[in-house]
């Protein structure tokens, strides 16, 4: 009898533990919070010719006032390419940016990379650096 009691509680023991530890779940570790992405202004250029051999640009952004830490011109065949510092001016949507000289007029893609700060709307404070393009064609 002895025997048979002692396979009972055993038996009872292991369904005990078998129901237990199968309902315990084990907690998934949770899901990384992505990473959100980063807000990207909208900027606009425009070229304006001035004669036949020389080319002007106008930038604007077109959804907040933001400040202007520098530009970076990227012209066809590197030629013309450049670095302009904004020295913390402040622009208010739609104001475009403007050089303190022109450029010679040379046909292709002239890539514009702006970085600066939001200084309007949800974004107040984050920084950006956005690219704008535009195709300049023959003389």
């Amino acid at each position: 009898m002895k025997t048979k009691n002692v396979l009972i509680a055993l038996g009872t023991v292991l369904m005990f533990v078998m129901f237990t530890t199968s309902s315990c779940k084990k907690k998934d570790d949770p899901e990384p919070t992505p990473t959100p992405t980063p807000y990207t202004p909208v900027f606009s250029a425009t070229s304006i010719a001035i004669d036949a051999t020389t080319i002007d640009f106008y930038i604007a952004c077109t959804t907040d006032d933001y400040e202007l830490i520098k530009v970076e011109v990227k012209s066809p065949g590197a030629l013309q390419d450049d670095t302009y510092l904004g020295n913390g001016i402040l622009l208010i949507r739609s104001e475009p940016i403007t050089f303190p000289n022109y450029f010679v007029r040379t046909s292709g893609t002239w890539t514009f990379i702006i970085t600066g700060t939001i200084k309007s709307g949800a974004h107040v404070g984050e920084s950006f650096t956005v690219s704008t393009s535009v195709s300049v064609s023959g003389k």
